[in-house]
């Protein structure tokens, strides 16, 4: 940094000065050869081990010579022979400034990755550099060794490093030279560096030997440079330099922002392009001036009364209204780039009217000769070649009227229904007439504006000669359009009319129609090649696995139909829009669980969830779903569920509609599955009271686990509203068998398997004796919605006890090779625990090897003489087994030739 050094008698001027080094590589031959290489240096890289425990011993390592011996020996330039020498750098002039940096991150090969060294190191306040000064070992150095004057160095500046090798944050303790104290330089954060009293400030720079902060570069001045009180602390000619570099910097930021203000305009003047450039501040008064000054206008329109400014826009020749001359560029929001137009007036002449609501719109009237040039040009997106009318037309007239000067200017006698304006281009073609009248029968008066019609749009005008039924006219450019322009190819499957599923795709059929017919029109083409008598009969999809086309309505470019289209047919009552078709299963809590399927219908997501339930009764009483009979399960009353992969979730208030019957809002797709459960009576479910509580009841004398139950409650329901329920379940269970509300024992179940009788033997029991009957279900046994609770009679006897478990006393930790769980809190620190010990040793870690080529050569030469040594050894006792067999072949001769013959 520059403030750090003053100019001196060893200063060069320079914020800094560099220091001096000597390479020298001294050899051991008994030669006396000395090679020195003379550098300039103004940091110290410092490798950490175990040795370099502060920074001073690291620069003590770091000046240290090194051997180089054996396979590291140092080539003599002379003899051309490897000798053994010695290494070492020698300080000759240390800088002003001293960087060190601590070589903190480096490459794992075990782990192969990059790490960080978290060493401890302590950072040294101050160092002196005199004792590491011209110690190498030559002649020169020994006479002037001991006899240098202390030359202390006094850290000044930190850079701190937070985090891993992987990434991190920095940021710097810096010392100011007046009053002495550190501070912390965080980003934009300046702040005192604190410490109690007693503790170091530095502490967090020497590092604690773990992950964390640490001090990664530190920079060291030469206490005879610092600067004094009352001297500068950056020297003139720095001063300078920053100044000149701070002047030009302004000079740069105050031209960006002068080009960042800047609106370039063209005002339009007696057919006159007039280029004004001003800063948005300026008022547009004072573009008038400039725009008058510089259009030389005649001397009656020189004052600011006479003349004015309006928006412009030069495609269409539209002006809109006249701008405040008090105003700013910037209150008017003034684009980048802006076109006006300049109007005068004689004097005493009046300014005309401007409608404020008058927007342009360009005309182009459809004929025979004039449709293949109009759709040829859709094709580019210009009007070329084509004769256009510009007309204002105010956009909050009625629609009728906008028709009306529509015709006026394109000549033609208007009559009601008798001109069709339309809007048209490469991705749709929309009939102003029919928007209009659909707006009116919802309400909407129609216009330009309602209907938004944006200005300067091109709207095509056809006077209609036939009419079709219902009396619309028959549009020759739409029909060109469809023919040409707007045309897609639909390919879809064929369906025979005794199978509900669509046929193969391999036997397909395709219709040619327009992307602006609608759905419903597309399935009126598609109707006589399927061979079908309705459009009903059928319905759409994109492919065979997703959801069919429910609103009929849109076009089919609402629908991002592409020019070669697929679809997949499927007879069946086609949905229609918010409808879905839902899987329904059966429940009953009284039975053994399962959920059967039962039908699948389509339901309106709007509709309310207790008249759902009952088109589901009559549905069931009335039909024979799946060919099996209707209500053979008995159904008088039901509960609406959700059903999840584990069973029925939760509940569908009866009071709401279907998609808002669960605690948030649900859209139904094709497919989703509910369950109607089985229940005794009928029930209203709604928010007051809409959590269900699984119930079972153990006795204990028996060791019978009776079925499940299921409560209704709310989330504040106490333990006294549950009581009357418990002794409900306990009569229906067993009627012989009466349970006290005295003796009454509960606890929480299982949430994510079944409770076994094994589960309640352990149990330990909550006495209600214990308990508040104030208290809410939840706080006192912990029982949440969709939980389950426990009661028993702690009256009865007991008939199993729970099993004893082995354990042993053993310290809270890990012991090596073992398996443990810890004990709760509150036992101490000492808890039972089972022990599981492994007999297989653990694997010892194996280190890395790094070979040099000498010993790969001799590790290959030891690896093949011991593979020489083997296969002379192996030939040898093959030899040896060969003279044994030998032998006794020999000798079975010999006893063959004495043997009697017989």
């Amino acid at each position: 940094p520059a403030h750090v050094a003053r100019g001196g008698p060893r200063s060069t001027g320079s914020c800094r000065s560099r220091g001096t080094a000597v390479d020298r590589l001294m050899s051991l031959a008994g030669d006396g050869f000395v090679r020195n290489i003379d550098s300039k240096f103004d940091q110290l890289q410092l490798a950490l081990d175990e040795e370099v425990t502060s920074v001073e011993k690291g620069i003590a390592k770091f000046l240290a010579p090194e051997r180089l011996t054996e396979g590291n020996q140092w080539r003599h330039p002379v003899t051309k022979q490897k000798v053994d020498a010695e290494k070492r750098m020698v300080l000759k002039e240390i800088p002003t400034v001293l960087t060190v940096a601590l070589s903190r991150f480096k490459m794992d090969y075990q782990l192969m990755a990059r790490v960080k060294i978290n060493q401890k190191v302590t950072v040294d306040e101050t160092i002196d550099m005199s004792q590491f000064l011209g110690k190498g070992g030559g002649e020169e150095d020994e006479e002037g060794a001991g006899k240098a004057a202390p030359r202390p160095y006094d850290l000044f500046a930190i850079m701190m490093h937070s985090g891993t090798a992987r990434g991190g944050h920095y940021y710097s303790y810096i010392k100011s030279f007046k009053d002495g104290k550190w501070y912390v330089f965080n980003d934009a954060v300046v702040r005192p560096l604190e410490a109690k009293e007693g503790e170091d400030p530095l502490e967090l720079a020497h590092g604690n030997g773990k992950a964390g902060t640490s001090a990664y570069m530190l920079m060291y001045m030469d206490r005879a440079k610092c600067p004094k009180d009352g001297e500068d602390v950056i020297p003139k000619g720095v001063l300078k330099v920053v100044e000149e570099e701070d002047k030009e910097w302004e000079s740069e930021r105050a031209e960006y922002e002068r080009q960042r203000r800047l609106v370039c305009m063209t005002v339009y003047f007696n057919n006159k392009e007039i280029r004004i450039d001003m800063d948005k501040g300026v008022t547009v008064g004072d573009v008038l001036l400039k725009a008058l000054g510089e259009g030389k206008a005649k001397a009656a329109a020189e004052t600011t009364a006479n003349a004015r400014l309006r928006r412009y826009e030069p495609q269409m020749g539209w002006a809109q209204g006249e701008l405040d001359p008090s105003k700013t560029l910037e209150d008017c929001k003034f684009a980048r780039n802006t076109s006006l137009i300049l109007e005068t007036r004689e004097e005493g002449a009046e300014w005309p009217k401007i409608d404020p609501n008058a927007i342009p719109i360009r005309l182009v009237l459809a004929t025979e000769e004039s449709i293949p040039k109009i759709l040829e040009t859709l094709q580019f997106s210009d009007t070329k070649g084509l004769d256009v009318a510009t007309v204002m037309i105010d956009k909050t007239l009625p629609f009728e009227k906008a028709v009306e000067e529509a015709a006026k200017v394109l000549k033609l006698e208007y009559k009601e229904g008798k001109q069709t304006l339309m809007l048209i281009d490469t991705q749709k073609a929309e009939i102003l007439n029919a928007a209009a009248k659909g707006l009116k029968e919802r309400g909407t008066e129609p216009s330009l504006y309602t209907m938004n019609v944006s200005p300067g749009v091109v709207v095509y005008v056809e006077e209609a000669t036939e009419f079709g039924e219902g009396g619309a006219p028959k549009l020759r450019l739409i029909e060109e359009y469809d023919k040409t322009v707007g045309q897609i190819n639909v390919e879809f499957n064929l369906v025979s009319a005794d199978t509900k599923k669509g046929g193969d795709d391999d036997d397909n059929a395709h219709v040619i129609v327009s992307k602006n017919k609608t759905l419903k029109q597309l399935k009126e083409v598609m109707r006589p090649v399927l061979g079908l008598e309705h459009v009903d009969d059928f319905r759409l999809k994109r492919n065979r696995n997703a959801e069919q086309f429910k609103d009929e309505a849109k076009t089919l470019e609402q629908l991002n139909f592409m020019s070669n289209q697929y679809i997949y047919v499927e007879r069946g009552r086609p949905l229609r829009k918010g409808e879905s078709n839902i899987r329904f299963y059966y429940y009953d809590a009284e039975e053994d669980g399962k959920m059967p399927f039962l039908f699948q219908i389509p339901v309106l997501e709007t509709r309310k969830v207790s008249d759902l339930m009952k088109e589901l009764l009559r549905y069931l009483n009335d039909a024979k779903p799946n060919g099996k009979g209707g209500n053979r399960y008995g159904l008088e009353h039901m509960r609406l569920r959700e059903k999840k992969k584990g069973g029925p979730g939760a509940i569908f208030q009866s009071t709401c509609k279907l998609n808002r019957g669960l605690k948030t809002f649900r859209k139904f797709r094709d497919g989703d599955s509910l369950v109607i459960q089985k229940i005794a009576k009928p029930e209203v479910f709604d928010k007051a009271k809409n959590h269900i509580v699984f119930v079972l009841q153990f006795e204990r004398d028996t060791d019978v686990l009776h079925k499940r139950k299921e409560i209704i409650v709310s989330r504040m329901t106490t333990l006294k509203d549950v009581i009357p329920m418990l002794i409900d379940i306990a009569k229906e269970n067993n009627e012989s068998k009466t349970v006290d509300v005295a003796n009454l024992g509960l606890q929480k179940g299982k949430l994510t398997s079944a409770t076994t009788v094994s589960d309640c033997v352990e149990l330990k029991w909550k006495a209600m004796s214990e308990l508040k009957e104030t208290d809410r279900l939840q706080t006192a046994i912990g029982v949440r919605s969709e939980g389950t609770l426990i009661f028993c009679d702690l009256s009865s006897s007991v008939k199993s006890q729970p099993p004893e478990k082995k354990t042993t006393g053993t310290r809270r930790g890990k012991s090596p090779g073992s398996r443990f769980k810890r004990g709760s809190k509150g036992t101490g620190g000492f808890t039972g625990v089972e022990v599981r010990t492994s007999s297989r040793p653990s694997r010892p870690e194996r280190a890395l090897k790094i070979w040099t080529n000498e010993e790969k050569q001799a590790e290959i030469a030891k690896k093949a003489q011991l593979d020489a040594a083997k296969k002379a050894e192996a030939e040898k006792g093959k030899g040896a087994e060969a003279g044994q067999q030998k032998e006794a072949g020999a000798e079975k001769a010999k006893d063959a030739e004495q043997a009697p013959s017989s």
